[in-house]
């Protein structure tokens, strides 16, 4: 049985401050994109990370790396970057990218209450929501977790466990900026770098070229999407007029089945999907 707490928890998807002819990016969409957003960037093409579920590929995608984004600066009107800044061993130059290419935006992560409670071993960050400020921690390694985590009271007490369960909104840490993301590092000299050892070992999945999601967040997911792109008119996305080369953020020109960056040279594959990896 579904509680309210988590049916309006859910509906937070489709309230996005957003105006009907802004151009959404959703950064590391994955599974589960939003339904406003208009192109999706994502840098793993399988099953790797989202809870055995592949890629979703319902409107414009671009393969890259959040840390490199391969877009022009500005770009977008509004970012979404969703359970994806607890997993940047690097969230100085992530946060940086974000303002970097929108000039607004929103930030979702698990919040450290969350992180202690129920730790995953792929996340690298504690992250809250301090008077409209993002206070961060880095993760000494997969094993830095707190007493409640090895209790798993969330799955041991009743209580807790159903507080988890039907407050979603008290264990996460949500953020809408604009123009700048105040932050704050708590612990800069400690180093990430562990967490590419739990992504080399956890590679692989299913590739994205036919899949659809499954159940009824799937569907849902899929209608919410085409009522926007329904409601808004919105005709085909150039995305050719968005990209930049994520190296030295320069423009690109397309020949053929590539972009060359006009600066460095460097050539990137443009079918089927933009490709920047």
């Amino acid at each position: 049985m579904l509680h309210i707490g988590r049916i309006k928890w859910a509906l937070r998807k489709v309230r996005l401050p957003v105006g009907k002819n802004a151009l959404v990016l959703d950064v590391g969409s994955g599974n589960s994109p939003y339904p406003r957003s208009d192109v999706l960037l994502d840098r793993l093409k399988g099953d790797a990370h989202r809870c055995g579920q592949a890629l979703i590929v319902d409107r414009p995608l671009v393969l890259g790396d959040a840390l490199q984004m391969p877009f022009k600066d500005k770009a977008f009107d509004f970012v979404v970057a969703s359970h994806i800044l607890e997993h940047m061993k690097e969230p100085e130059i992530f946060l940086a990218e974000l303002m970097r290419i929108a000039k607004a935006g929103y930030i979702e992560t698990p919040n450290a209450i969350g992180e202690q409670i129920v730790p995953m071993n792929i996340h690298c960050l504690e992250v809250m929501n301090l008077d409209n400020k993002l206070v961060i921690r880095k993760k000494s390694g997969p094993a830095d977790i707190g007493t409640l985590g090895i209790l798993e009271i969330h799955k041991k007490n009743s209580q807790w466990q159903k507080l988890f369960q039907e407050s979603p909104d008290l264990f996460h840490t949500r953020y809408f900026w604009k123009d700048h993301i105040d932050y704050e590092i708590l612990n800069p000299e400690t180093s990430c770098d562990w967490i590419d050892k739990i992504y080399e070992q956890s590679a692989g999945g299913r590739e994205s070229n036919d899949y659809r999601s499954e159940g009824w967040r799937g569907i849902g997911i899929r209608l919410l999407a085409r009522y926007y792109r329904f409601f808004r008119n919105v005709g085909k996305i150039n995305i050719d007029s968005l990209l930049a080369c994520p190296k030295c953020k320069t423009d690109l020109i397309k020949i053929g089945q590539y972009y060359q960056c006009i600066c460095c040279s460097q050539k990137y594959l443009a079918h089927p999907h933009p490709d920047f990896e």
